[in-house]
């Protein structure tokens, strides 16, 4: 179904699905680097789980423009049949974006995996490399593979993995539920559309190769993924109709008001009006493409502004993010 309507009381049920006896936990944190040495492609990952260690705690993901979270460095998980997540990061982004979600995840009692993308991530990604986006989701059951051969197996439930993808990891999340692509449908509405996302590509799609459209068009399924969250997700212009009825996993797509990068009414509402098993659709009220991302400090705005980016701090309503942040967790997160 979709376009599923949520009540604040049903929403107030499916919030307390999630928390367990692992609530409120300290948050462990261990950096692991992954080789995959087939792709030729190094992906530096954090790991957040629940632990009982509070001393040592260091402050992760903050920086000067942007709130980030305590958690004790290398501390041994608590717990049994965590949930997994895997939070995706969008173009140009890096795995401390999500970070506000990924803590608090693992504070309730839930292991995270949050990895910086070769060639998406901060100062690596282009309009080129970002549009040959196959490898994002190939990262993510290659993250999966790590995962189930690696000690941290003990501690979760692997009929329990959960991808949140935002902007082009939204794609990523549609990707491994089971969506298919043609690009040439996202061509087609830039050649009809004006707005940020097609400004972006502009003059890429000339030098997509054949088999970059083909690669594309792959099927990057992964069966060991149960929910899929896509958070303005990317790419979905050029989505195939028919791959969304046949979903593998519980999927949702999220949409922000006032996104002027992937506007809803015009890259997700017309391509999502159909029926498909599997499917739902929300709106976030009063959030924009980048509400999604850390909650800005203070002096925020002032420090983007030297580079151009004020605009990630910058709310398009009243809304704070705060709130916004709530309200993607109330609505998606413990979705079931």
């Amino acid at each position: 179904m979709i376009f599923k309507l949520f009540t604040r009381k049903r929403l107030a049920l499916m919030s307390l699905c999630f928390v367990s006896s692992a609530s409120l936990a300290s948050i462990g944190i261990t950096a692991e680097v992954y080789q995959d040495i087939d792709r030729h492609r190094v992906i530096n990952t954090k790991i957040f789980y629940p632990t009982t260690k509070t001393k040592s705690e260091e402050l992760y993901a903050d920086n000067p423009a942007f709130y980030g979270f305590n958690a004790v460095k290398n501390a041994p998980p608590t717990g049994s049949e965590l949930p997994v997540y895997i939070l995706v990061h969008g173009t140009s982004g890096n795995w401390k974006n999500l970070s506000w979600l990924g803590s608090r995840l693992a504070e309730e009692g839930a292991l995270v995996i949050s990895a910086n993308h070769p060639d998406y991530t901060t100062g690596q990604a282009t309009p080129d490399s970002v549009m040959r986006m196959w490898e994002q989701p190939r990262d993510v059951s290659f993250l999966i593979d790590k995962l189930l051969a690696s000690t941290y197996v003990q501690y979760i439930d692997k009929k329990n993995i959960t991808v949140v993808g935002y902007s082009l990891g939204g794609y990523t999340a549609l990707s491994l539920a089971g969506a298919k692509f043609d690009i040439s449908g996202y061509q087609n509405y830039c050649l009809q559309n004006k707005d940020d996302s097609c400004d972006y590509y502009k003059g890429v799609f000339k030098n997509l190769t054949q088999e970059d459209r083909v690669m594309i068009s792959g099927d990057y399924r992964d069966k060991r993924v149960s929910k899929s969250i896509a958070i303005s997700p990317g790419y979905v212009p050029a989505i195939l109709s028919d791959s969304l009825d046949d979903l593998s996993a519980n999927t949702i797509v999220v949409g922000a008001e006032f996104d002027e990068v992937i506007p809803p009414e015009k890259q997700l509402n017309p391509y999502l009006a159909e029926k498909h098993k599997n499917l739902f659709y929300v709106e976030i009220s009063g959030a924009s493409h980048f509400s999604f991302m850390q909650k800005c400090k203070p002096q925020a705005t002032a420090i983007l502004a030297e580079e151009g980016a004020e605009f990630v701090c910058q709310e398009a309503s009243n809304i704070n993010r705060k709130s916004i942040h709530n309200e993607l967790i109330s609505t998606s997160l413990y979705f079931q």
